[in-house]
């Protein structure tokens, strides 16, 4: 399953994104971002000069969302 989810990060590295991240207690952000690198199990991703790292895991939560543009 992992192997998906990186094929399908490195369909989307290096494009502008919109990043909608779970803050907890019903708090979310949009925030335009791009990956910057992929992991084995973790990706990051910079927003306003600022690397955030997050795991596949994530992904499957929805504790991040990432859409094209």
């Amino acid at each position: 399953m992992y192997k998906v989810i990186r094929d399908k990060l490195n369909k989307l590295k290096d494009r502008e994104l919109i990043a909608i991240i779970d803050e907890g207690r019903s708090r979310k952000r949009k925030e335009k971002c791009r990956i910057k690198n992929i992991y084995g199990r973790i990706f990051t991703i910079e927003i306003d000069d600022k690397v955030l790292s997050f795991s596949y895991s994530d992904l499957i939560c929805e504790t991040i969302i990432l859409k094209l543009v």
